[in-house]
């Protein structure tokens, strides 16, 4: 969620922890808790929330309900999204996340007056 204007090069899990390293090799390290996905809200669904076509919906409304309801079931599938061996999965999703504009998508939506 960091270093916002650098490529997203590898993830790797380490103790449930997951580890993003960007193209100028620095490395941010994300706990897989409630807390980062406050901070995935936050950063990416507040001023666009999940959108009938988006492609990672049901992980946006999980991220939403695990911060704001701490809802059990949300975290739990959560916990499992980010977890070993689904690493090409999370940095596709990252990349998503980053560049996600539904500005386009919106105006497909909305009438014309």
């Amino acid at each position: 969620m960091e270093n916002i204007n650098n490529t997203i090069t590898t993830i790797q899990i380490l103790n449930t922890d997951i580890h993003v390293t960007y193209d100028n090799d620095e490395v941010e390290i994300i706990q897989n808790n409630v807390e980062s996905y406050i901070k995935m809200r936050e950063t990416w669904l507040i001023d666009q929330p999940p959108f009938i076509s988006d492609k990672y919906k049901m992980n946006m409304n999980n991220i939403i309900l695990a911060s704001i309801q701490k809802k059990q079931s949300s975290i739990n599938d959560l916990r499992t999204f980010f977890s070993e061996g689904n690493e090409l999965i999370i940095k596709n999703f990252f990349i998503y996340m980053r560049n996600r504009d539904l500005t386009f998508e919106k105006s497909k939506w909305t009438r014309a007056s």
